[in-house]
């Protein structure tokens, strides 16, 4: 019959309570950063954005700098602004 002796009960406790906060920073890890992602993840209709984003690829293969500067701008106001991306993301019931 196996004995436990205070060194192995201690080194078995030792494993589980790694185990455990190894497991626990794997999971933080894995949803870290999911609470500011969300906004991007869960857009609704993105056709318009994705319209724009073909815009820019348009101008910039017909070497139109200075309009695609400008899509670009607009690209980038529309991901800082929240409520612009949801104006510009919105279903369109008909």
């Amino acid at each position: 019959m196996l004995t436990l002796t205070p060194i192995n009960e201690i080194s078995i406790i030792g494993l589980y309570v790694s185990l455990v906060l190894v497991v626990g920073r794997f999971v933080r890890v894995f949803f870290s950063g999911a609470s500011t992602q969300v906004m991007y993840q869960e857009l609704p209709c993105v056709d318009n954005i994705l319209n724009l984003c073909l815009d820019i690829y348009m101008v910039r293969e017909s070497q139109d700098y200075r309009m695609e500067e400008y899509l670009f701008s607009k690209l980038i106001f529309l991901y800082r602004s929240p409520e612009t991306l949801i104006k510009w993301t919105k279903f369109k019931y008909s």
